[in-house]
């Protein structure tokens, strides 16, 4: 019998590098559905060229999809980017290139799957309804999701998110200041909150 799995398409995956720094985001996503299941920034460590970097990060979402949704990681991966093209059929790719050149709020309608508690699927739709430009505290993200005292759970939410940046994690900031933590590092929160604030 064959499995399910088996039947579906390969996941897809795309990039787009963001102003001003040698990160580049980093989606991946089924296509029958252009849903994304994965995403994140790809940072260089020393003199890693970007392509390394980029790299790197695919291995490490599709290890974290293997270890919370093995039936999407067990689909495997084209090794071939989808590029943009306006118009013809690519929104991930598009919407990633329309969130590096300013419109910060491209991402907001691309769908997203990643499995998790009923309290965390509140905590990432809260996420998605943060507006560009304007950082929330955990708090505040506890309260959005329906629990105003499950502020460590937020913050866990956060850290459990699989689809960063398009599920906009960095977007939450602690309640004495700062960026506070981020899976990527302080470096590409800052930045990212920094091009959401130039163009929101």
């Amino acid at each position: 019998m064959t499995h399910p799995a088996a039947m579906l398409p390969e996941l897809r995956w795309t990039a787009a590098a963001l102003p001003d720094t040698e990160m580049t985001l980093v989606a991946v996503f089924s296509p029958e559905d252009d849903a994304v299941r994965a995403s994140g920034i790809a940072v260089p460590v020393d003199a890693e060229p970007p392509a390394a970097a980029i790299g790197r990060l695919l291995l490490e979402l599709m290890d974290r999809l293997e270890a919370i949704a093995p039936a999407t990681a067990e689909r495997e991966m084209d090794p071939r980017p989808v590029e943009p093209r306006d118009g013809v059929g690519q929104p991930v790719a598009d919407a990633l290139a329309a969130y590096v050149a300013g419109d910060v709020g491209a991402l907001a309608g691309l769908a997203v799957i990643q499995p998790g508690t009923a309290f965390r699927q509140a905590a990432w739709a809260a996420l998605r309804r943060v507006a560009p430009g304007a950082p929330v505290t955990y708090g505040a993200l506890a309260e959005r999701a329906g629990s105003a005292r499950a502020v460590r759970a937020a913050g866990r939410a956060c850290g459990a998110n699989l689809a960063a940046v398009v599920v906009p994690c960095h977007r939450v900031v602690p309640a004495a200041g700062g960026t506070g933590s981020y899976l990527y590092g302080p470096a590409a929160k800052a930045a990212l909150l920094a091009h959401e604030a130039r163009h929101a």
